[in-house]
């Protein structure tokens, strides 16, 4: 389905920019932290630096959101990308401690929320899920087996997603919050929406061997 496969792209397009703003936007007050709060003196490429780095952690953060949940994210990559202005200190003739420490925690603690953030504004699904989902479609099993139709399966499925969407909206009215379960609804509109595109697709290539043999 290309209009799904045009949706994932620009969702995750707006992921990664939407997280480099926020990189950028801590990178800023980061330095202006450092600057005025600490009282340290900072050349001009040493706050280039601090803004462009904060900048492309944001960019890594939103490029692998498919992969690993918010957390685990932002901890390693926090870290990871604190190291070079760690060990940039030492052009400046400052101590370990306390700006080592500082710097390290400023990165993790902005790291964490620019994931954090990102995460929750733009869901997405993870890779692994939607490899596993590609290996084994949804009834591809069963139709191994029975050679049949699985229209039953399917009807039920609608079903219950019907009947937890209808949950989600009275609960909705119930709260006179519209954006209450809304993470929830897109995760169920886009796993079945992805389930059809991989049902095309196994009927697709069903054919082709029908038509060799």
């Amino acid at each position: 389905m290309p209009l799904l496969k045009s949706q994932a792209g620009q969702s995750a397009i707006g992921r990664v920019l939407l997280a480099a703003g926020f990189g950028a936007a801590f990178g800023i007050q980061n330095w202006r932290l450092a600057a005025y709060g600490f009282g340290v003196s900072i050349p001009w490429y040493g706050s280039l630096w601090i803004v462009v780095s904060y900048t492309m952690l944001g960019l890594a953060i939103g490029a692998t959101a498919e992969f690993a949940p918010w957390w685990p994210r932002g901890c390693a990559l926090g870290i990871l990308f604190s190291i070079p202005s760690v060990f940039g200190l030492r052009g400046l003739g400052l101590k370990w401690a306390p700006y080592g420490v500082a710097v390290m925690v400023a990165g993790l603690v902005s790291a964490l929320l620019v994931a954090f953030l990102t995460d929750h504004i733009v869901p997405c699904e993870r890779r692994s899920r939607h490899r596993s989902r590609a290996l084994h479609p949804p009834g591809s099993a069963t139709r191994a087996k029975s050679g049949g139709s699985t229209m039953d399966e399917i009807r039920q499925r609608l079903a219950a997603e019907k009947a937890g969407l209808e949950e989600l909206d009275a609960e909705r009215e119930r709260r006179g919050d519209s954006r209450f379960g809304k993470a929830a609804e897109d995760r169920i509109v886009w796993n079945e929406l992805l389930d059809l595109e991989l049902q095309d697709i196994d009927e697709h290539v069903s054919r082709i061997v029908h038509r060799r043999d």
